[in-house]
């Protein structure tokens, strides 16, 4: 079988799972599901997240980190989980809680063999959720940590498409072979695969319409800027490797209704995300794990 013929067969075969419901989707994070009863309760209290949030050693460090980052312009540094959820309050938390678990669990599921291609994917989507964050912060009226988790999960159909691929005995022993099917597969099936997973964890449809919308660079988008424009520019603006050389720049993102809500010409882009270059790099480094 020639590797075309591979590739038709995997995407063939995993598009019958996608459409018959059978493809294996990762349960929502138990700390998810308990951060989502407490914000939909009235009387749930700052301390209530703290004492959900102080069980979990790698999420509690992270947010006393981000709290403590430059982004939040306090001198006072703080060093335990209540005095960051203070500063950072119940809203925000709760979105860079779902953002941090979805990441970890992401990162948790690295196969033999595959390492190199999770890493890959893994710095996409930090760079991708930090751009997010600094345009919905600079540029809108969106919340930056709804914007940030967007980012975060617009490509966490790869995940289960990957995972499957590792099932088919033609690809098993052989990483090379693998990999190439992977890059070919992923492309065309992890966006209705990431839909599925934010469905299934009932996500609100304002974040689960991104795993869907962040490729479609021609769309019409009319009325005010939304998430879907923003992880769009964010992908589009990803693949760039310098900002500053417009020659590089596609007129397609240019041209987009989604780039002209933030930006007019490319050079007002250029220096304004030369500008936030350093708040960029900050929120990377921050939600990294």
């Amino acid at each position: 079988m020639t590797l075309t013929e591979q590739v038709n067969a995997a995407v063939a075969e995993l598009s019958a799972d996608i459409t018959n419901n059978k493809l294996d989707l990762p349960s929502s994070p138990d700390i998810i599901v308990k951060v989502r009863a407490l914000a939909h309760n009235d009387k749930s209290s700052n301390e209530d997240l703290v004492n959900l949030v102080k069980h979990d050693p790698n999420i509690s460090g992270r947010i006393i980190k981000i709290a403590n980052s430059a982004l939040f312009g306090s001198r006072i540094h703080v060093s335990s989980v209540q005095a960051a959820v203070t500063r950072l309050g119940f809203t925000r938390i709760q979105y860079l809680i779902t953002g941090l678990v979805i990441a970890q669990n992401f990162m948790n599921a690295k196969s033999r063999g595959l390492e190199s291609y999770f890493n890959e994917i893994w710095q996409q989507s930090n760079m991708i959720s930090a751009l997010c964050y600094v345009i919905a912060s600079q540029k809108t009226d969106i919340d930056p940590e709804q914007a940030l988790l967007a980012g975060m999960v617009h490509n966490i159909g790869v995940l289960p498409i990957v995972l499957r691929l590792k099932k088919i005995p033609a690809f098993t022993d052989q990483p090379k072979l693998l990999i190439h099917i992977t890059n070919q597969v992923v492309p065309k099936l992890y966006q209705k695969a990431g839909k599925m997973i934010l469905d299934k964890w009932n996500f609100s449809p304002v974040i689960a319409s991104v795993v869907m919308t962040h490729t479609m660079l021609e769309r019409q988008s009319i009325g005010p800027i939304n998430l879907d424009d923003i992880v769009l520019v964010a992908c589009e603006l990803n693949k760039l490797s310098d900002f500053t050389n417009s020659e590089t720049i596609p007129l397609a993102l240019i041209n987009s209704q989604m780039f002209q809500k933030l930006w007019t010409i490319w050079d007002e882009a250029a220096n304004n995300l030369s500008q936030l270059k350093e708040q960029i790099e900050q929120i990377n480094i921050n939600i990294e794990k």
